[in-house]
């Protein structure tokens, strides 16, 4: 206190008797004591401001840490909340569509996804690798779900553009059965949407036929423009050996951005090819494959597509509301 009071006294006297003629306090009045203690009581003021800055500086980052760990938290609660919706709905779906009868043929639902859920179920798919395929490069980024759909999507404004592909690879996996999904095709030229089975024996490169594997495409849409689809059928790996069969079809309005179920019955002689319903191509003999195979949604750009107008992106290369998998509740006869 008696220090306070030395100071305000010193700076009185200095008021009355210091001031030059320019208004101020002439530090050359100063003794060097005085001096000395007025730098002190400023390196005091300038370290304690310092000090509070930075209090306040890590009291802001500490709040910032705080709120980024509970939005996380809170995003975590959220998702893990959702992915338990999802896993409820599957199996309220799967119950609901467990059995149906198609062509006088009673089966039972083995595999299904109404991508209703909030996020890709990777309990039954895995996304493609990131794959170069012609004009395009599979992401995860391009498959994802919305508004109920699966989307596979294609982005970008020059090749390589990116889009979407999933598989059931090393997941589910059936020789045999009834398959089907309902989809709307591509809305622009120079994209392909596949809907097709693969399995590893469809790249041997043997002449076993189709007994080891087969490629079996279900739909392929490469030709917006011109209103054609096809199926087709690939056997004894892609090399020289190499065998195909294919059937395309003009069919007007099958781009009109309308839901189509197109499916395929598998037995152990023959392959029985439907759109909405409608029989269109029947394969059998050596063409039959004859082991499980997975299943494989996806969009392509370029090649036998042809070019790819980059205004037109981003776009939808397909859009799957849903996909079943059945066997015959009775089962197959045993192969001779």
């Amino acid at each position: 206190m008696k220090k306070r009071i030395w100071i305000l006294t010193l700076l009185a006297a200095l008021l009355v008797t210091g001031c030059g003629g320019k208004g101020g306090i002439e530090i050359e009045t100063l003794t060097r004591e005085e001096r000395a203690e007025s730098y002190r009581i400023e390196s005091e003021s300038i370290a304690a401001a310092e000090s509070e800055s930075l209090r306040l500086e890590q009291e802001a980052k500490k709040a910032e840490a705080e709120a980024r760990k509970k939005a996380e938290e809170e995003a975590k609660a959220l998702k893990e909340s959702q992915l338990a919706e999802d896993k409820e709905m599957a199996v309220r779906d799967f119950e609901e569509n467990r059995y149906t009868t198609f062509d006088g043929v009673e089966y039972e639902l083995t595999f299904m996804d109404s991508f209703n859920g909030h996020y890709l179920d990777t309990d039954k798919w895995a996304y493609c690798p990131n794959w170069t395929r012609d004009d395009c490069v599979w992401t995860e980024e391009a498959a994802y779900l919305e508004d109920g759909a699966l989307i596979l999507a294609v982005t970008g404004d020059r090749i390589p553009y990116e889009a979407g592909a999933i598989r059931t690879r090393d997941i589910f996996e059936q020789a045999y059965g009834y398959w089907e999904v309902r989809a709307k095709l591509p809305q622009a030229e120079g994209i392909n949407a596949a809907f097709w089975l693969m399995c590893d024996g469809a790249g041997h490169g043997d002449v076993m036929g189709g007994a080891d594997g087969a490629e079996i495409d279900i739909i392929e849409a490469p030709h917006h423009d011109w209103q054609q689809v096809q199926h087709a059928v690939h056997m004894d790996g892609y090399e020289d050996k190499h065998k195909s069969v294919n059937y395309p079809m003009d069919i007007a309005g099958i781009y009109d951005d309308a839901w189509h179920t197109f499916s395929l019955v598998w037995t152990p002689e023959n392959y029985f090819f439907y759109i909405d319903g409608e029989l269109t191509w029947t394969v059998r003999g050596n063409w039959i494959c004859q082991v499980p195979c997975y299943a494989k949604l996806t969009a392509a750009v370029g090649g036998w597509a042809g070019v790819l107008d980059p205004k037109a992106t981003p776009v939808y290369g397909m859009q799957v509301d849903y996909i079943k998998v059945y066997l015959p509740v009775e089962g197959y006869a045993e192969q001779p």
